[in-house]
């Protein structure tokens, strides 16, 4: 779901490239547009205007989805006259480069909001929210309107893939395969950790032909400021304390994870794993699960969907279970939810059409189309109520988790995840490759990450 973040040095050193500095520093002080509404008015609706809104995501949602997306009623009333430019795949250097060069587009999904939020390039919405007729806070699910917040003010509706972020699915014919129970699925890590074994597979002359779990996988590896994190989720503690700006990386826990992850990495052998990942079709995010070399990984509720969408023939297989806790919390039932949201940018030429995008994609004729199209789920409390989740093989669990999670964990506000989550992926791969101990690899994860903090200028 959520691409690789770039951290803060990549983003300083894209401004750097376009020799651009004083532009940025003077998109982030620009003031917002005079056409913003009053509480309580509608803005007025421009005619003739361009928008342009880029995604990092492509496939379906920037392609199929928009053509259907463009013809509905509901899109042509809210849009009126004017005409909008969807741009997929567009990667986070080049919406950086366009806002450091005082270009950017209208509006944009699927970044690392929170690094926008911080940097002061996006337009709060308060007042557009307080005007609309058509959104209400007490529509949505409190934790995921709560993600558009920060230090005080809105700068986003939680739109286009909005609801649960974990789970774990698994194909259960792969799994009866090797007389393993679908019906009874692990709880723990150690639990997994003996399915994985049973479901790995090696041909005769020692090639890799089918690994169990792939823990660093999907959501088992993302750090994402809206998403969460499955480590601290899992293992059951605070990663950053928002009110004093300190950060809990070196612990017990933490050590932990990564003796776990080596126990997983180790049976399937490190090297193997990234020769599988480079075979075609054999990718991350859904991609090997869809070969059908891959039984099991750690998604979002999205994954049954789009199973359906990129290998229908695979989803009737699809079943789903808890996120893995150690074996001293079995029993937690722990769940984030989280996603996504539309930033608009202070230099936007078209702040209330860019609002109104917003709106129309929270409507049930959006929802429904995104939903069948691409899989995907929004926060719309109303919307969620009127969905069939037998269409998705494996999709009522993460409807169940809503109800029945235990234990409730909300993404951190760090205004450096990214960059924690780039030095996270670091020092793990040290240690599966055996370059240091668990012990050194959280210690270097808390230090440098203590070091960015003050570098970025949050700390003293």
């Amino acid at each position: 779901m959520s691409s690789k973040p770039i951290n803060r040095r990549d983003f300083l050193k894209i401004v750097a490239l376009t020799g651009a500095s004083a532009g940025l520093a003077a998109c982030s002080k620009k003031e917002a547009p005079t056409a913003e509404p009053v509480a309580g008015e509608k803005p007025a609706a421009p005619e003739g205007q361009t928008v342009q809104y880029w995604v990092q995501w492509g496939g379906s949602y920037a392609g199929d989805a928009w053509t259907d997306l463009k013809e509905t009623a509901e899109f042509k009333e809210i849009f009126g006259n004017n005409t909008l430019e969807v741009k997929g795949s567009v990667p986070e250097e080049a919406l950086l480069t366009a806002i450091a060069g005082g270009t950017p587009p209208d509006g944009a999904g699927n970044y690392n909001y929170l690094d926008y939020m911080a940097r002061d390039v996006l337009l709060p919405v308060d007042e557009y929210v307080a005007a609309s007729k058509r959104i209400k806070k007490e529509d949505f699910i409190e934790a995921n309107w709560e993600l558009g917040y920060y230090k005080g003010k809105f700068y986003g509706i939680p739109t286009n893939e909005a609801f649960m972020r974990f789970g774990t699915d698994y194909n259960r014919r792969m799994v009866e395969a090797v007389g393993l129970d679908p019906m009874k699925p692990p709880e723990t890590w150690s639990e997994w950790l003996a399915w994985h074994k049973e479901l790995t597979k090696f041909d005769d002359a020692g090639n890799l032909k089918q690994i169990g779990l792939d823990p660093l996988d999907a959501m088992g590896e993302s750090l994402w400021s809206t998403d969460g994190w499955l480590v601290p989720m899992s293992w059951g503690f605070e990663w950053f304390n928002e009110a004093n700006g300190t950060f809990n990386l070196n612990n017990d826990q933490m050590i932990d994870y990564f003796e776990t992850m080596k126990k997983f990495i180790d049976i399937i052998g490190i090297d193997n794993l990234t020769g599988m990942r480079q075979v075609e079709g054999q990718g991350t995010w859904g991609g090997s699960f869809n070969a059908e070399v891959q039984a099991a990984i750690i998604e979002g509720y999205w994954h049954p969907g789009e199973t359906a969408v990129e290998k229908p023939e695979v989803l009737p297989y699809n079943m789903a279970t808890w996120a893995p806790v150690p074996d001293n919390r079995k029993g937690v039932k722990t769940q984030t939810a989280g996603g996504h949201l539309v930033m608009i940018f202070k230099a936007s030429k078209n702040p209330e059409l860019m609002y109104g995008l917003t709106e129309f994609l929270c409507t049930n004729a959006a929802c429904d189309i995104i939903f069948k199209r691409v899989g995907w789920l929004p926060a719309v409390i109303k919307y969620l109520d009127t969905v069939d989740t037998s269409v998705y093989p494996g999709l009522d669990f993460y409807f169940k988790s809503f109800k029945e999670a235990t234990e409730w964990h909300k993404p951190a506000q760090c205004p450096i995840t990214s960059f924690v989550g780039n030095v996270f992926g670091e020092v793990r791969e040290s240690f599966l490759r055996n370059e240091k101990s668990a012990k050194d690899a959280a210690a270097e994860l808390q230090t440098r990450v203590e070091e960015e903090w003050k570098n970025a200028g949050f700390g003293g």
